[in-house]
């Protein structure tokens, strides 16, 4: 298989990650893949993705181009209904694309190393898209959310807000809705 028709090549790409627990409850989660010198993995944080990986080795990236399900599945959770199952794994039923990976995991302390191996793979559809530097805020601003919400530290605050200026300047109405929505589930 070939990622990089998926868009994945060197450096970090960020993806939502899904899994399934072992009482058959998906999890989605934004996760950055790290290719480097042909090496595809994950630094994943101890977190329900990192549970259901250690219970069941899978997982899919999904490839999405939707700024407020990445909003949502990093800081809530999205519903059973915007999932499919493939052989009865959870696939958000919006990507573009998706891989199917066999995981193989290094444990660590905080964070833990997890080299990913293709199994399945599809391309739903192929979309020509400029970037757009509000949806590239709201990823990183995004992050920082997360971070804010296990830290509660300002500098998490003050970036969202330096994020949040780009998006209003830049970003099209998703991108405008999605950090509404940051805003409102870190301040919940």
């Amino acid at each position: 298989m070939n990622i990089e028709e998926f868009g994945i090549y060197e450096g970090i790409s960020e993806v939502i990650f899904t899994t399934m627990s072992h009482e058959c409850i998906p999890n989605a989660a934004p996760i950055g893949l790290h290719m480097k010198k042909g090496r595809l993995f994950a630094r994943i944080y101890n977190s329900k993705t990192l549970d259901n990986i250690l219970s069941d080795p899978v997982a899919c990236a999904n490839i999405v181009d939707d700024p407020l399900l990445f909003v949502r599945s990093a800081l809530s959770d999205i519903g059973h209904e915007e999932f499919e199952f493939i052989e009865g794994f959870p696939v958000i039923s919006d990507a573009m694309g998706w891989i199917i990976f066999d995981c193989r995991c290094q444990k660590g302390e905080n964070i833990s190393v997890v080299d990913l191996l293709p199994i399945k793979s599809k391309i739903s559809r192929r979309t020509i898209k400029p970037i757009n530097r509000g949806f590239n805020s709201i990823i990183e601003a995004t992050i920082h959310a997360t971070r804010y919400v296990v830290l509660k530290e300002q500098i998490y605050l003050d970036h969202i807000d330096y994020y949040n200026t780009i998006v209003q300047k830049c970003g099209g109405k998703r991108e405008k809705e999605a950090m509404k929505l940051i805003y409102e589930l870190i301040r919940s």
